[in-house]
């Protein structure tokens, strides 16, 4: 993971790895709009492709990919999170994936 001292990220919490649901998640105390900014900033640190966004009342969503598997990135405003995960439905390789990204944030697997 390439080290950015972007304000916005500075802002994001340690990156905490949830092996359950395997997602890769990231404390965000940061609004809508910000989070807008944030996100393709985290993704290109971690070498990440983001597609475009969707946006919700208070949630965004981005397609993701990371070396040709498919992810997702979702931020969410009540909850204040920011997190990578596979795709729905036991996805193995994407869960390896989601893995090896939280080892690249420095997240405990």
């Amino acid at each position: 993971m390439e080290p950015t001292d972007h304000p916005l990220l500075l802002k994001l919490g340690p990156a905490r790895y949830d092996r359950e649901p395997a997602q890769l998640l990231w404390p965000c105390p940061l609004s809508q709009e910000e989070a807008l900014v944030a996100a393709p900033l985290l993704m290109a640190s971690l070498e990440c492709t983001l597609g475009p966004v969707e946006q919700g009342a208070d949630r965004l969503y981005w397609p993701l990919e990371f070396e040709g598997t498919a992810l997702s990135l979702q931020y969410e405003a009540l909850c204040d999170s920011l997190w990578i995960q596979a795709g729905e439905g036991g996805d193995t390789e994407g869960d390896q994936v989601v893995a090896f990204l939280a080892r690249l944030a420095g997240a405990s697997v």
